[in-house]
């Protein structure tokens, strides 16, 4: 057994591939520091993060016999890229490298499972594998995080890294992120959510990573708005002070200059003005509350309607125009879209842009785009160029534009999602794509967000933000895809005297305050192992032992606890659920899980127990959009026993009446005879459903069938589930049956004694099978 203890040990092991990887002081460091630890890395993008991931997978691979890794990132195409690297520069054999997709199904999953050495994986695909239990992840030595500023909230790293704690025999975390966030609260929580116990940063000041740092030229470009711009602005941001006026006078916010209130301030307003017409003590404050709504919903979109037209052109806000006239015309708007649409002053700015549309004037970035573009290519013809969009719409306007240019060869890179026409781009067509990127038939690229993260295109010599963020993680990503092995230039276009200038000092400030929170962090950790300690270390660390929860809508996966005896029980859930926190906190406390595509109901307990879900905004929305009572009677009709969970107090915050409210919910227990049980958060939903399995399971000693969904067309399937129809029979009851008896025929015919001889089936459910094969059908009706 060889183990690294050095760099030079390790650039020399058996398993990595000879003159591949030169020594770098700064990667030996990282390494021997990340140790048998669970260890969060924070460096610059370009410095060779998946090197430090080969070099901890190969050590715990060859200090842990027979053990695994897994390898996780956000997308499928930065899946692909660490699965290319190891297979470059490591020996381990190609079929013990496997990148596991979506694509591919839970079954081949299951059978490629066994001999895997080092699994690539979307964390979406592993969450539900682990929530099904598909294989195990006991002889897992390490899990590397990629992009690990994502673990926060609900995203699925939290519920893995929790998971992956409480199974594996030795477990170990490497997460890997260029930019984990701008505060200290932030960085603390994905220390946290991923079991983090050192931290090791590089910023490009520090010595031993300053060689290896490649200069990058940051350039901000100013561009100044013509005075149709200017116009249609004026017009739309007058429209927008008459808006907060008398949102002011509703007290409703606290002043009505446009640059004090910001979209997140309109975006809090929707729970303060639904609580105020709850609470209305006549219909004239209530019919003043419900005018607010609709002068809040429009605010918000006369807010985004001046960022378009100040940084995204004329073609972006006609767009927004004709898919809100398009709603207009087939009756789909909302009674605050028609009434903005049919005022005089909007409708000014509307033909105003129409104009300037047809006059094919976009925007003045577009003539800077054009010129850097071309200069940069005729300079150096295998340049190689990536520009971003923070709108989808205006990518496909700059790629419409430049469709016809013989110099500039442009293509979108955008995410999966299609909108209408507007078709998305699959994992397999983004990954195809940055392939000839790479070769050169595409020199330029015009992404959204999916082109920030991680992706490793080392001939990009240029960046360009057609917009500013004012996010430091994504403005860090952005500018990290240049200047990764040569120097690189990044070019910012900002719109003088527009929201582009304050995102740009927003997203500075941010970033400063990242390095300090980092450093100061750094200098806790170095005090911490020297011996000293402080008083906020003492109190965060007397806080983890007691029982906390982050609140209703985000607990804490850290507080939850495996039952003894709980994988006895199981729930059917729909696949889209995976979604909550309730099937997370349902696999981690132990509960025998199966996803399946559920036609009817969120949950099944068992033939006679089937649950619907509802949040207690999404319990009022389905009132609104009138889904609700049909949802409720299909479950009503295909399960005797009928439960509808209310997530959340649905009187709170809500602009539905209040005897309206309860109107519903009697219509619901007296009419249609469903039960309803409310829960506080998440958590307790998940204690509920445990507890009705626990009883409903424990009581008819049989798993949940689904008999509402379509039979399978596969022929052993059919046969399984046609077995599993009979009381008593689960799934496992028939697999085992038709292994031993081969056939229906046999089964149907087999006597009671030779039916007890199979496993599972014991005598009582081999008495039902034999009663039922020869029980003679009655036709009542």
């Amino acid at each position: 057994m060889i183990l690294i203890t050095t760099n030079e040990e390790f650039i020399s092991h058996p398993l990595i591939k000879q003159n591949t990887i030169s020594r770098r002081e700064y990667q030996e460091n990282i390494f021997i520091n990340c140790l048998n630890r669970n260890c969060l890395v924070v460096i610059p993008t370009g410095l060779g993060k998946t090197i430090i991931a080969i070099m901890l997978a190969v050590q715990r691979l060859t200090e842990i016999k027979d053990s695994k890794v897994i390898l996780l990132a956000p997308t499928k195409p930065l899946v692909e890229q660490h699965y290319n690297s190891f297979l470059e520069l490591t020996k381990l054999p190609e079929e013990s490298l496997i990148s596991l997709t979506g694509a591919i199904t839970p079954e081949k999953r299951e059978n490629l499972w066994a001999d895997i050495k080092v699994a690539f994986m979307t964390p979406q695909v592993l969450q539900n594998d682990l929530i099904s239990d598909l294989y195990s992840i006991k002889d897992i030595s390490l899990v590397i995080f990629d992009e690990c500023h994502r673990a926060v909230g609900d995203y699925a790293y939290c519920f893995i890294a929790k998971k992956y704690i409480d199974l594996s025999n030795n477990p170990q975390i490497l997460g890997l992120t260029a930019s984990p966030g701008s505060t200290e609260e932030k960085i603390n929580e994905i220390k946290q959510n991923l079991f983090i116990n050192h931290i090791e940063i590089r910023t490009e000041k520090d010595l031993d990573v300053k060689p290896y740092i490649h200069s990058v030229d940051n350039e901000w470009i100013k561009i100044k708005l013509p005075s149709e711009f200017l116009e249609i602005k004026k017009i739309l941001e007058e429209k927008l002070k008459t808006c907060y006026k008398i949102l002011k006078e509703n007290d409703l916010i606290g002043s009505y200059d446009i640059n004090k209130i910001t979209r997140k301030d309109l975006l809090k307003l929707s729970n303060l003005i639904n609580r105020r017409i709850s609470t209305a003590r006549d219909d004239e404050e209530k019919y003043q509350m419900f005018n607010a709504k609709k002068i809040s919903a429009n605010a918000i979109r006369l807010s985004h309607m001046t960022e378009l037209i100040e940084t995204q052109g004329v073609s972006a806000l006609r767009d927004y125009f004709r898919k809100n006239e398009e709603k207009i015309k087939n009756n789909t708007a909302n009674k605050s879209i028609k009434e903005l649409f049919a005022d005089k002053g909007f409708k000014q700015a509307k033909n105003l842009t129409y104009e300037l549309y047809s006059k094919g004037l976009v925007h003045p970035k577009i003539e800077k785009l054009k010129v850097i573009l071309t200069d940069q290519i005729i300079e150096n013809p295998n340049s190689r160029i990536l520009v971003f969009c923070h709108f989808r719409d205006s990518v496909n306007n700059i790629v419409k534009i430049f469709e016809q240019d013989d110099i500039i060869k442009m293509h979108k890179f955008v995410g999966q999602s299609t909108r209408g026409s507007d078709k998305g781009l699959t994992q397999k067509e983004q990954i195809k794509l940055l392939g000839e990127f790479k070769e050169g038939i595409y020199n330029t690229l015009v992404g959204t967000s999916v082109a920030e993260e991680g992706l490793d295109i080392e001939e990009c010599d240029l960046v360009i933000f057609y917009d500013v963020v004012p996010s430091a993680i994504r403005s860090i990503q952005r500018r990290g895809r240049t200047g990764r092995k040569k120097e690189g230039k990044v070019f910012i276009l900002v719109a003088e005297g527009t929201r582009d200038e304050g995102y740009y000092w927003a997203e500075k400030s941010k970033e400063k305050n990242m390095i300090l929170s980092l450093e100061k962090i750094k200098n806790a950790e170095s005090k911490s192992q020297s011996g000293q300690s402080n008083l906020l270390n003492f109190i965060s660390s007397e806080k983890s032992e007691g029982i906390e929860s982050r609140g209703k809508d985000n607990p804490d996966l850290n507080l939850i606890k495996k039952i003894e005896g709980a994988n006895n029980y199981e729930i059917i859930c729909d696949n889209r659920e995976t979604a909550s926190p309730v099937v997370r906190t349902l696999s981690l406390m132990g509960v025998a899980l199966k996803l399946e595509q559920l036609s009817v109901a969120d949950y099944v307990i068992s033939e006679r127990v089937g649950i619907e879900r509802k949040s207690a905004k999404d319990f009022n929305d389905s009132i609104i959009d009138g889904r609700l009572f049909s949802e409720l009677s299909e479950l009503g009709e295909n399960f005797p026993r009928s439960i509808l969970i209310l997530e959340g107090d649905p009187f709170q915050d809500s602009n539905i009446n209040e005897n309206a409210l309860y109107g519903v919910i009697t219509s619901i227990i007296l009419n249609l005879g469903i039960t309803i049980y409310k829960t506080e958060n998440a958590i307790e939903t998940a204690q509920f459903l445990y507890q009705l399995a626990k009883k409903e399971q424990t009581i008819n000693k049989s798993s949940p069938k689904l008999r509402f969904d379509k039979a399978p067309i596969e022929t052993s399937r059919l046969l399984e589930y046609i077995a599993a129809g009979i009381p008593g029979v689960n799934t496992l009851r028939a697999k085992n049956l038709l292994k031993e008896l081969k056939t229906l025929q046999n089964i149907f015919l087999a006597d009671i004694p030779d039916l007890t001889k199979i496993e599972n089936i014991g005598k009582k459910i081999a008495q039902e099978i034999y009663k039922i094969s020869r029980y003679k059908y009655k036709n009542d009706q």
